[in-house]
């Protein structure tokens, strides 16, 4: 049985034992994402303010030591994956008070991870088997369990997505092209953190700060996008992970159930012209740079 299977229900379940739900119900959650890299949304642990995100390449949650306040005492140790490759052991504790835009989720647990001020990044046990709606223009999550019926003005397109065997977090193939090359390549997607690459294979594609196109569908594509650069990669298949900016569309559904990537645009928007800007620079590179994101 695959680790995130074996770690709990999710959240909408979880939201939908908050509000008295029932099984077949499930609860539509509206979230307000916040400036940064990843999807930074309002929350709360224990009456105070966090720094919320939604992290699906994370099987288990994570918590910096600041939230907990005076109970930073853990008798559980637990052994997790890392995103680069390889395992780590962490403290886990049990968290309570936690809100989540207007909804209050019940106990969970959660890994201690280094880092200063309070950050939660909500994993896959915690978001188990919902439905995340983003719109990125918007600046919206909707989470549910029900698929969202997107409008008939929207174009979409399907991504196929698979799972990593061992850990369960989402993988896509995307063709990346860099200053000196193009390649067909396995990543993790990413809704925790900005796009990573491991430092080897971007500086073989040319792509060090930026990937000048990224596609994970003919016809959609996303222009000059920042990549960090990480020389502790490890990981295979996949060389990096891809971060909401790099997916080539503004509204975007994810089903974690079914494994599923929809894009969404508007009909006959015109795709960007990344192929016919072979001066484009790179000029946001920069963006996001020192905010802080798990291991």
């Amino acid at each position: 049985m695959s680790l995130s299977r074996r770690l709990g229900a999710g959240l909408a379940l979880l939201l939908g034992c908050a509000h008295g739900g029932v099984a077949d119900a499930g609860p539509v959650v509206a979230l307000t994402i916040r400036p940064g890299p990843g999807l930074h949304v309002e929350g709360k642990v224990g009456g105070a303010a966090a720094d919320v995100l939604l992290a699906v390449e994370e099987p288990r949650s994570l918590i910096t030591a600041t939230c907990l306040g005076a109970n930073t005492g853990a008798e559980v140790q637990v052994r997790l994956p890392l995103l680069q490759g390889g395992w780590q052991t962490l403290p886990e504790v049990p968290v309570t008070g936690v809100t989540l835009g207007p909804a209050k989720l019940p106990q969970f647990r959660a890994a201690v991870v280094p880092g200063t001020g309070c950050t939660l990044w909500l994993g896959l046990d915690v978001l188990g088997r919902s439905i995340l709606d983003l719109d990125l223009d918007a600046g919206t999550i909707l989470v549910t369990r029900d698929a969202p019926k997107l409008p008939a003005a929207l174009e979409q397109i399907q991504v196929e997505v698979t799972r990593a065997p061992d850990t369960d977090r989402l993988l896509v193939a995307g063709q990346l092209t860099g200053t000196a090359a193009t390649v067909l390549q396995t990543l993790i997607l990413a809704t925790g953190r900005s796009s990573e690459l491991g430092q080897f294979q971007a500086r073989l594609l040319g792509a060090e700060s930026v990937l000048r196109i990224v596609q994970l569908a003919p016809g959609w594509e996303a222009c000059d996008v920042p990549v960090k650069t990480r020389a502790d990669w490890t990981r295979a298949p996949a060389i990096g992970v891809l971060g909401p900016e790099a997916w080539g569309a503004r509204r975007v559904v994810i089903d974690l159930a079914a494994a599923r990537m929809t894009l969404a645009r508007p009909k006959g928007a015109a795709a960007p012209a990344c192929r016919q800007a072979e001066d484009a620079g790179p000029a946001a590179a920069q963006r996001g740079a020192g905010e802080r994101e798990p291991r």
